[in-house]
């Protein structure tokens, strides 16, 4: 073969394998460290998260400083950082904090052109080829059950929000453990997470929108009017633009 001729073959593979690259809009990255696991996401416009599940309840004083340490380690939002427990009342130790920080490295440092696939459901993240990385339902985070759907594309955006629950006249103001995290994250035009501490309100969610429960707080939200105006505030600021 012409030397010519193989340099066209090797440039057009390039410009096909980059091109593909592009199309796929996103990166992707998994990671495990005991029983901790770990999906990066970023859209190649600056806009990185991070959904970590846990096999332990999450305390909300956990995942203060899991949030931090991460923030600090690699200039994430808060917002950005999901940190999805269990219910019951089995705490994380310095430990649990480790393998979460260690799956959160990992995915993190292997990063990978994705696609992001959404069946009204559940979100599915495969490889650019296909090969699938991992999986988010209501009911958890897996590196396996890639289904189909729609493909996903647009902006990374979050939004995170401290709400401190209402509480009648003759009450004294509620201390700081009181205060409890609404975080979403968009996924392009097509999906919103949203984040809620404890057991979901059977009546939060709705097309597009994927709840998931005991994040970031094992306890269950209040039902009251700030908590729901807050639910309302951060999925509207992820919302369409």
């Amino acid at each position: 073969m012409p030397p010519s001729l193989a340099g066209l073959i090797v440039a057009g593979l390039a410009a096909a394998l980059g091109l593909a690259a592009a199309n796929a809009g996103y990166r992707a990255g998994t990671g495990q460290s005991g029983s901790a696991l770990a999906l990066a996401l970023d859209d190649r416009r600056g806009h990185v998260v991070v959904i970590a599940q846990a096999d332990f309840a999450v305390t909300r004083a956990f995942s203060d400083v899991v949030a931090a340490q991460a923030m600090k380690s690699y200039a994430l939002e808060r917002g950005g950082i999901l940190l999805r427990g269990t219910a019951g009342e089995h705490a994380g130790t310095p430990d649990d904090q480790q393998n979460l920080m260690d799956a959160m490295a990992a995915a993190l440092g292997r990063m990978e052109p994705a696609r992001i696939l959404f069946d009204d459901s559940a979100v599915a993240v495969t490889t650019s080829e296909g090969r699938c990385l991992a999986t988010l339902s209501a009911a958890r985070l897996a590196f396996e059950g890639c289904g189909g759907g729609e493909a996903v594309r647009g902006p990374i955006r979050t939004a995170f929000q401290m709400v401190e629950p209402a509480h009648g006249l003759e009450q004294r103001p509620a201390p700081a453990a009181a205060l409890y995290p609404v975080d979403a994250i968009a996924l392009g035009d097509r999906v919103r997470i949203l984040a809620l501490g404890g057991p979901a309100p059977p009546d939060i969610g709705g097309p597009g929108i994927v709840v998931i429960p005991f994040s970031n707080d094992y306890a269950a939200p209040p039902d009251d009017s700030q908590v729901r105006s807050a639910i309302r505030s951060v999925l509207a600021r992820v919302g369409r633009r």
